[in-house]
């Protein structure tokens, strides 16, 4: 009887520390999904926040950089599309400025450009104080980009877009910009000295961009599952590429730094802006049509770890349930076994045939105790 009882118990014990240690490596997977979604949810909701507010970004830089030109030709501005491009940008900041990290950023911005727009310089002065107010919107672009993960995004159909509709197609626009104004300053002459490198060099970078977008863009469509990615791009990406070939001929450097006719650069500065922005809002839809892909996939990816922890728990209750059940057992079974011989009686003395007598004996008093109400019953 003794070894019987031991070897029950262990079974239990080995069954409930089973069901313990299986409970607890479950509950550790859990919650290690569960904290590796919400980071992954976390990412993507931020990644989705920097592309929208990139948006009026990219329409801002691209308005400051002719607001620039115009200023440097003496040209009259159009104030009101300035502000209304920082109004833009603003409205966006309100939802995420503190997460993103721009406010104090976008309201030092916004009062420089004030300043700039009362000022009305011309000339070299409206070239330095303009240079210094794209320069500082486009250090705000790279700082929502860092801010809400998108430059470091380890997708490369997410990051190719990225990096070229928030670096390489506003820097394009930019260099185009100066490149331009670089010649208005020398008053059409031939560009020479300092001046020529300058031009030189923002051409180039102009035509160093444009090769980085096509080869960026190229994998970006190559790795995504996003089938209709290409078919979106190309024509707008065509555009681009005419216009910066048309700006900086991908030939040799000497070419570059030869002279330049002041208005077929000018106006081919414009072409390269006028096709890069567009190109750049594009690839910003399509970069946030990824992120809503990849976050309803982490949103699926969570409702199935909750079901799969409902369904769990609710095995974990019935092998509970099984275990209590093991662990009761009929009372005459009990009582039998309680009178069985134990081991430490040697077979065949009295004492042993006591115990089978006894045994024996409460066996068929609790048969005799069961069938007494049937023999009522046939009586009756």
């Amino acid at each position: 009887m003794a070894r019987s009882t031991a070897r029950r118990a262990g079974r239990i014990f080995v069954l409930s520390t089973c069901t313990l240690v299986i409970a607890l490596l479950f509950a550790g997977v859990v919650r290690q999904s569960w904290l590796l979604n919400t980071a992954t949810a976390d990412v993507v909701r931020r990644e989705s926040h920097g592309a929208e507010i990139m948006h009026p970004m990219t329409t801002l830089v691209a308005v400051l950089v002719e607001t620039q030109s115009a200023a440097v030709r003496g040209q009259p501005v159009d104030a009101e599309a300035v502000r209304k491009s920082l109004a833009a940008v603003a409205v966006v900041d309100e939802q995420y400025g503190v997460e993103l990290q721009t406010r104090q950023r976008l309201r030092d911005l916004t009062s420089k450009v004030e300043a700039a727009l009362v000022a009305r310089e011309t000339g070299q002065t409206a070239f330095d104080r303009y240079t210094a107010l794209v320069k500082l919107a486009s250090d705000l672009q790279r700082q929502i980009g860092d801010a809400s993960h998108l430059i470091h995004d380890t997708e490369l159909d997410s990051y190719y877009l990225m990096d070229a509709a928030i670096i390489r197609l506003p820097d394009a626009m930019v260099l185009a910009g100066r490149a331009s104004d670089l010649v208005t300053l020398a008053g059409g002459r031939t560009l020479t000295g300092e001046d020529a490198a300058k031009a030189a060099v923002a051409r180039f970078g102009v035509s160093t961009a444009a090769d980085q977008v096509r080869v960026g863009l190229n994998k970006s469509v190559n790795f995504t599952a996003r089938a209709d990615l290409g078919s979106n791009i190309v024509e707008r990406l065509d555009a681009f590429q005419a216009a910066a070939d048309a700006f900086a001929p991908p030939t040799m450097l000497e070419e570059l730094a030869g002279t330049v006719d002041a208005g077929t650069l000018a106006a081919n500065a414009q072409k390269v802006s006028a096709a890069a922005a567009p190109l750049a809002h594009r690839l910003l839809s399509e970069l946030q049509a990824l992120l809503d892909a990849r976050a309803a996939k982490v949103s699926g990816e969570w409702r199935f770890t909750v079901a799969a922890a409902g369904v769990i728990t609710v095995l974990g209750l019935i092998m509970l349930w099984l275990l209590a059940l093991t662990r009761r057992r009929p009372a005459a079974a009990r009582v039998a076994v309680d009178h069985e011989p134990t081991e430490d009686v040697p077979v065949g003395s009295l004492a042993y045939a006591r115990q089978l007598l006894d045994a024996e004996e409460l066996v068929h008093v609790g048969r005799a105790v069961r069938t007494r109400p049937r023999e009522r019953d046939d009586a009756r």
